[in-house]
């Protein structure tokens, strides 16, 4: 599944860096690095406190969507330039020259409701096509700006504290500052100032009013660069920095809700600080000289995808592999810039007590990583995690466990006594028996009329105690026994949904924690499950193509699949094709396949099938076939079959490679599916 994502209006940025506190490192990776995303993990182990306490190790700073602005400056060391360097994180977009030039920022420090000025020369106030000079002197210690009635009013502080009333004439369409000299000064609730170039607002919000300040894109620039990236940094990474920065202010403004506003100043939005600040009678310019440089060379410059803006996510660091946003140019691939000036490894001791706490579990036997999105170290960011307490087991996000414990990024794995997963794993790349918590041998997966699906232990008797491994599988033409797909020693299931969407859904402890995403194939009119056909070791996939061609799918021993092989031509008539293990005792897996009346035995060799067997008639009757393995250790496959009323008949091979008389092992099971 795509892992969790806050709205695409916000950046949920990490601190804005600061100095550097190491020199280059070492990394050398080449210019032109290929932008393969790593496979996604399986769930991590079990882990127990050590000592009453858990230690993460992680990496990165933020939540990993295009460019790691560590990264940027790594790369620049390396030789690439600004295009270069934004070629790679955003792949796909194109540069482009911005035509709105002006933006609206929401100045929200400014919170008290009202627009207090400094005094200047030339400072006034523009309402329509009216205006007002303010007067200057030291009669006038503070201009304040607030709303009355449906309108405004002005005052000035006098020297002595008072506040004065002054006729302005203006009408009570939206007030608005400017000076002179371009730059207007605002007097902040704590008494701090802040200086903004172009003009000031003070925009309607309900009786009260919100400051914004109106300035021309690239002055917007030239503040916002020194505040997100130090400009001391390699140029041509700041100049990247400067394109991110604008595109992206132009993305939210492009998007904007609000008619008083486009963007904040803030980390929601991206830093803004305008052109300068007095704290404590300490004034202190905002912009750089090398950051006005980056945005200069570059004016002008956005970058957008399909003619569209593009989204310009970036954050502190990637930890080493950037993570899927929600844009086709925000992909997860590894990156080799991110840990070039300095590591990013980081870690933090966490005690079982306050996990325990803060989810009120009890006390906290295990912490589990389950699910995470794939990308980078341990196997990507953790999107899902188990608290295993005394009194309860919650599941909770990565994000969420990250946020309670402040953590830099979610990109971490979790240490502490050695444990075990709930389940013993069973041997790596096996595909039979069907088994997804071999402690219980055989099992068979049924899907329930109301999505559940559902594993039952299965012997020559019949059914044991079903658990439910999920719910959701109404939505699912297909489920599929595939096999221990990745190696991990669980067993997989491949599922197609009612969209054409196939997904390797990963199984480890006896329950669902991933999926990966296989493609949409709307051309699949059958999949089954075949074992090794290929003889690599590993688990296969068998599909029949809806232009009546049979194709096998080997693993690639991750989750994703090597080349496919075409197995036959012509299979117009063969509406069910299942692999069922061992049939005729030569070590390779074989299919049925059944035709009108008929279900007839492929022999498997390698790579390949040998032409049909019949293995008997009368097999219309039966809605579903499926297969365990070997069920009474003969050496030899068995098959369940599913009558129309629900029964489930088992079917016995035998010595000679064929199936011996039927027999029911179980009723109740109408309006049910197999997991095939």
């Amino acid at each position: 599944m795509p892992p969790t994502t806050p709205s695409p209006m916000r950046r949920t940025k990490a601190a804005p860096l600061r100095l550097l506190t190491s020199a280059a490192g070492t990394a050398a990776m080449v210019a032109s690095a290929a932008l393969v995303a790593p496979p996604a993990a399986v769930a991590d182990s079990a882990v127990a406190a050590a000592a009453g306490s858990f230690t993460v190790r992680g990496s990165g700073f933020g939540h990993g969507w295009g460019m790691s602005q560590y990264g940027a400056y790594g790369a620049a060391v390396k030789g690439q330039r600004w295009q270069q360097i934004l070629a790679f994180y955003y792949p796909g977009t194109t540069r482009s020259t911005l035509s709105q030039r002006t933006i609206r920022v929401w100045v929200t420090a400014d919170s008290d409701s009202d627009l207090r000025l400094r005094p200047a020369k030339g400072l006034k106030i523009t309402s329509g096509s009216k205006s007002y000079t303010l007067p200057a002197g030291s009669a006038y210690k503070t201009w304040r700006v607030s709303r009355s009635g449906s309108g405004y009013k002005l005052q000035y502080q006098t020297s002595s504290g008072a506040w004065k009333a002054r006729s302005t004439g203006l009408g009570t369409g939206t007030w608005t500052a400017s000076n002179s000299a371009g730059i207007v000064t605002v007097i902040m609730p704590g008494g701090s100032r802040r200086e903004y170039r172009g003009t000031v607002s003070l925009i309607k919000r309900g009786s009260g009013g919100r400051t914004v300040n109106t300035v021309s894109m690239e002055n917007y620039v030239r503040s916002v660069v020194p505040s997100e990236m130090p400009t001391s940094w390699a140029l041509e990474a700041v100049k990247a920095q400067a394109v991110a920065a604008r595109t992206y202010a132009a993305k939210l403004r492009s998007r904007a809700t609000s008619s008083g506003y486009d963007i904040c100043d803030t980390t929601a939005c991206q830093v803004y600080s305008g052109y300068a600040r007095t704290v404590g009678g300490k004034r202190s310019v905002r912009e750089t000289a090398r950051g006005n440089a980056a945005a200069q060379a570059t004016a002008n410059v956005i970058l957008t995808y399909k003619g569209t803006i593009a989204l310009t996510q970036f954050a502190s660091s990637n930890g080493g592999a950037t993570a899927k946003g929600d844009y086709a140019y925000l992909k997860a691939h590894s990156d080799p810039y991110d840990g070039v000036i300095k590591s990013q490894a980081w870690s933090k001791k966490i005690t079982a007590a306050a996990i325990g706490k803060r989810w009120s579990v009890g006390t906290v036997r295990g912490v589990q990583i389950t699910t995470r999105d794939g990308s980078g170290a341990w196997g990507g960011r953790v999107t899902r995690m188990k608290i295993i307490g005394s009194k309860k087991t919650v599941t909770i996000t990565g994000g969420a466990f990250k946020s309670a414990f402040g953590l830099r990024s979610s990109l971490f794995t979790l240490g502490g006594a050695a444990g075990t997963p709930a389940g013993r794993a069973g041997t790596a790349y096996a595909a039979f028996p069907r088994t997804y918590e071999p402690a219980r041998g055989p099992e068979v997966l049924i899907i329930a009329a109301n999505g559940t699906l559902r594993r039952y232990p299965v012997s020559t008797a019949g059914l044991g105690t079903a658990k439910t491994l999920g719910s959701g599988f109404d939505d699912y033409t297909n489920v599929v026994n595939l096999g221990d797909w990745n190696g991990d020693g669980y067993q997989d299931i491949l599922g197609r949904t009612d969209a054409d969407q196939v997904r390797l859904l990963r199984t480890s402890a006896g329950s669902l924690t991933a999926a990966v995403v296989f493609g949409q194939h709307t051309d699949y009119r059958a999949m089954t499950g075949v074992g090794d056909l290929s003889r690599d070791g590993r688990p296969d996939l068998v599909v029949l193509t809806r232009s009546d061609t049979l194709w096998l799918l080997p693993s690639d021993g991750r989750t994703g699949r090597r080349a496919s092989v075409r197995l036959a031509t012509g299979w117009k008539s063969q509406d069910l094709v299942r692999g069922i293990g061992d049939l005729t005792g030569d070590g390779m897996p074989d299919l049925v396949a059944r035709s009108g009346d008929r279900l007839y035995l492929y022999a498997g060799t390698r790579n390949g099938i040998r032409s049909a067997k019949l293995l008997g008639t009368g097999w219309a009757k039966y809605s579903s076939i499926t297969s365990v393995g070997d069920l009474n250790r003969d050496g030899r496959a068995d098959l369940i079959a599913r009558t129309g009323t629900g029964s489930l008949v088992l079917f016995l091979g035998t010595s000679a490679g064929t199936l011996g008389a039927g027999k029911t092992i179980a009723t109740g099971f109408k309006g049910t599916r197999f997991g095939t």
